[in-house]
């Protein structure tokens, strides 16, 4: 899968969650994603926007590490975050703790309980 069109399901998450979780406009944080099948992007928020950016970031908080597969899993609500990390399909280094607020920004722009 394309960066771009993880790109437009990442703004449409992003959208949704804001409405859900309004402290979501207040971070600057940058997660950096590297996709075991080819390809690097990372997302930057801030000022209650989120942009998408192929390449890698200088100091990302986190950086994920998983396939375009399972990404595209997660992001669709089909395959939860926290499992496909337990299962070792979604690797995180940096600051894991963090990367538990991108998780509840994607569940709640999933329409999931946060």
């Amino acid at each position: 899968m394309a960066v771009q069109e993880f790109e437009g399901k990442l703004k449409e998450i992003f959208t949704k969650a804001a409405d859900q979780l309004p402290e979501v406009r207040t971070w600057r944080k940058v997660y950096q994603f590297v996709l075991e099948d080819g390809g690097e992007f990372y997302i930057e928020i801030s000022e209650g926007q989120i942009k998408v950016v192929e390449g890698r970031h200088p100091s990302p908080i986190a950086t994920l590490t998983t396939t375009s597969e399972v990404l595209n899993r997660i992001l669709n609500g089909e395959e939860d975050a926290m499992k496909a990390f337990m299962a070792k399909r979604l690797k995180i280094t940096g600051n894991v703790l963090d990367t538990v607020n991108l998780k509840k920004l994607i569940d709640a722009g999933l329409g999931k309980e946060v």
